[in-house]
């Protein structure tokens, strides 16, 4: 398997959330991230409504992801988006080929198998995957048909086909930073039942039960092949809705009261739960979770098969599972065995916090994506700038400026002194003042 990253985004009736992983070259999947934000009443029944407000939730949780420190610098190009909804649902077909001779069977024959069952199918839905049940070579049941030769060829199969105007809406979400084609869609139901289903439970039989906010959804397996699906309208938020409008509550703290003291069965004598709130909150809850638990056996019914050939019982998963007793209400129901489903440990975590079934949804995109080979790697590592660091040239010294020194005065020329008078005469002076000493 190639080494390389996945980004997957779940887009539910109750929130959007995101998660990173990378798968190695041995195929251990390690969850870097996971995001998550509420949104209420963008999208209801699993059908996205508001279109720009999801999208613009679907970009802040790219946006958390990319900032979450398990995946900086790295950048989103790519994720994994999936396809479901409460038209969701399986279509039987049968295809027959018939030759001239023996033929051997190939994979291009395979194809030709799955155009001609399609061709006698009348749907006004788009089809979204056909999956092989039962392939027979000459009448004889084959699990591998290429390679086998004969002169009839024939198959069953199961069309999972979804209401056009879902996935309308599901393409119009507009990704700031990825293109189209790096936009991968998967079914979520088979997403989820590849993560957590075993090969035996497939064999034998089962029913994976997906209870959602706003919509159930029942898969059931046999002879390690899905062999019918079906989305019912309803989910834990209609118990709340219940608690709404019957108590006069708020959203808010309706949800509250059935998470805390909300019990789909009814509580045993003498225990705690036997004051007047729980009494009434649980009147309202228990006959939603008897009518829901009712609807998902009559679609495992629906299946043709009975209780008694499904021997891997019932897979429960989603939000709604988490209601108190709710495993048991449906294990009485259906005369069933009933667990709950779990991340296999084959799945390696960076948190061990986000190992919780909570984010079984995310995760079995991840794995879904990590496994086909038309998904890309998801993440861009952007060139990092190199910066060279100089040594910086030392500052001129500043001196403070001083006065310019005055100019040297050049001596000025004096006025020529007055030439001494020269006596002409000396010796008639000193005849006047009679000698030189005087007389």
């Amino acid at each position: 398997m190639e080494p390389r990253s996945i980004v997957a985004i779940e887009i539910s009736s109750s929130k959007i959330k995101g998660g990173v992983a990378t798968v190695d070259a041995s195929g251990v999947l390690t969850v870097l991230a996971v995001e998550e934000i509420k949104a209420l009443n963008n999208v209801r029944y699993g059908r996205i409504q508001n279109v720009q407000e999801v999208s613009s939730g679907v970009n802040e949780i790219i946006r958390k992801l990319e900032n979450n420190p398990a995946v900086a610098p790295n950048k989103i190009v790519g994720v994994v988006v999936p396809v479901g909804g409460r038209s969701l649902g399986s279509i039987p077909a049968t295809g027959t080929l018939n030759f001239p001779g023996d033929m051997e069977i190939l994979a291009d024959t395979v194809n030709r198998l799955k155009q001609e069952a399609m061709k006698d199918v009348i749907t006004p839905k788009a089809i979204e995957a056909v999956l092989p049940r039962t392939f027979y070579v000459n009448n004889v049941a084959v699990a591998k048909p290429v390679g086998n030769y004969g002169q009839k060829f024939r198959g069953d199969f199961v069309l999972i086909a979804i209401a056009p105007e879902t996935r309308r809406n599901l393409e119009r979400v507009k990704f700031e930073s990825i293109t189209g084609d790096r936009i991968f869609h998967r079914l979520r139901a088979t997403a989820i039942a590849d993560l957590v289903l075993t090969d035996t439970e497939r064999q034998l039989g089962c029913a994976l039960v997906d209870f959602g906010a706003e919509t159930v959804t029942v898969s059931v397996y046999k002879d390690g092949a899905l062999c019918y699906l079906s989305t019912l309208p309803v989910g834990s938020r209609t118990i709340t809705r219940d608690l709404m409008n019957g108590l006069s509550l708020t959203e808010e703290r309706a949800e509250e009261f059935k998470t805390s003291i909300g019990n789909a069965a009814l509580p045993e004598s003498g225990s705690a739960a036997s004051d007047a709130t729980a009494v009434e909150v649980n009147n309202f809850v228990q006959a939603r979770a008897g009518e829901i638990a009712a609807n998902i056996v009559h679609q495992i019914l629906q299946s043709g098969y009975k209780a008694n050939e499904l021997a891997a019982g019932i897979v429960l998963t989603g939000g709604g599972a988490r209601l108190r007793n709710f495993d048991n209400v449906l294990g009485a129901q259906s005369k069933m065995s009933v667990r709950a489903a779990s991340i296999p440990p084959v799945v390696e975590f960076h948190s061990s916090f986000d190992r919780t079934g909570d984010n079984i949804d995310i995760v079995a995109l991840l794995w879904a994506g990590a496994r086909s080979p038309k998904v890309v790697d998801c993440l861009y590592t952007p060139p990092q700038s190199t910066i060279i660091f100089h040594e910086p040239e030392p500052e001129p010294e500043y001196h403070t400026p001083t006065a310019p020194a005055a100019p040297e005065r050049l001596p000025q020329p004096r006025d020529p002194e007055p030439e001494a008078e020269v006596d002409d005469e000396p010796e008639a002076k000193e005849n006047r003042h009679g000698g030189r000493f005087g007389s």
